[in-house]
């Protein structure tokens, strides 16, 4: 009996993830210089995987690590070729 609530299990929490990561949400704001200040929302909604966003910015792999561990309401900032990256999960 425990093999299929197990089995039922390892499904279910399969599942959350997948359903986890086309919700996530993150206000981002990018700052550049003390004259380029920016912010704008990213959603996965659209996205074909995990962390397209920040993938295509070049974020390495341990800034992927903590990005894809982060809470609700978490804050992380990335320094990358000069360019600071505030993100803060909201979803």
């Amino acid at each position: 009996m425990n093999k299929p609530t197990s089995l039922w299990q390892r499904f279910k929490s399969a599942a959350i993830d997948v359903l986890d990561f086309k919700s996530r949400v993150w206000v981002v704001n990018i700052r550049s210089s003390t004259l380029q200040d920016e912010s704008f929302v990213v959603s996965e909604d659209n996205f074909k995987q995990p962390l397209q966003w920040m993938k295509s910015k070049q974020f390495d792999d341990g800034m992927l690590s903590h990005v894809e561990k982060m809470k609700v309401s978490q804050v992380l900032v990335f320094n990358l070729e000069g360019i600071r990256y505030r993100l803060l999960r909201v979803k």
